[in-house]
């Protein structure tokens, strides 16, 4: 009688957390563009928190026209009447500008989501493509990423392992749009390698 309460028990609670799985999947949108603003709130004119990536993927809290939240409110970090995680546009900790008691939630539009993930530009990589495949916008700029991995590399500022390590390039969030980096010899600050997607050039 005890194992046959038990199996009872373990079969409801393995349905309950499926159907948890399934609920978190539905709720699943990813990034179909190479980039898309996280608001301070549903509405162009909010400030820019940050961006997310092509693939990213993004569980949506909470709908509103065409617009979706995905993040919890957390603390705006304001200074002077003004957020200090605002990277672009309206800073101002007013609640016009999504933030009330000092907190905002991070809003996307749906246009530039998809309930189904994009396939990976990566998939298949060989040579020095494999080096890089990581990269964030691997889709836009792979030949120049490989390039400069394999400059770097017969130059003896890196190695291939530590482009294996870090994956390939990141996007900059303090050197501007077309500023990428990786590290080689260790992550520390004077190990860190910036490649000017502009110019191709790299330097410390």
């Amino acid at each position: 009688m005890n194992k046959a309460r038990f199996a009872l028990g373990f079969s409801i609670y393995a349905t309950l957390q499926a159907l948890s799985v399934g609920a978190r999947a539905d709720n699943q949108l990813w990034v179909t563009t190479d980039r898309t603003d996280r608001h301070t709130c549903p509405s162009i004119e909010c400030g820019v928190a940050g961006r997310l990536m092509f693939r990213e993927g993004v569980e949506v809290l909470e709908k509103k026209g065409n617009w979706v939240r995905i993040t919890k409110a957390y603390s705006a970090s304001c200074v002077g009447g003004k957020s200090e995680y605002v990277k672009d546009g309206n800073d101002f900790c007013t609640s016009a500008n999504g933030i009330k008691d000092g907190r905002f939630a991070e809003w996307v539009q749906t246009k530039d989501l998809s309930g189904n993930r994009p396939e990976d530009p990566a998939e298949g990589a060989s040579g020095d493509d494999a080096l890089i495949k990581g990269s964030d916008d691997y889709r836009i700029h792979k030949t120049l990423f490989a390039k400069a991995a394999r400059q770097l590399i017969n130059d003896g500022t890196c190695t291939e392992g530590d482009f294996q390590e870090m994956g390939g390039w990141m996007a900059s969030t303090n050197r501007g749009t077309g500023m990428y980096f990786t590290y080689c010899g260790g992550m520390t600050l004077s190990n860190k390698v910036y490649l000017d997607a502009k110019s191709g050039k790299t330097s410390r």
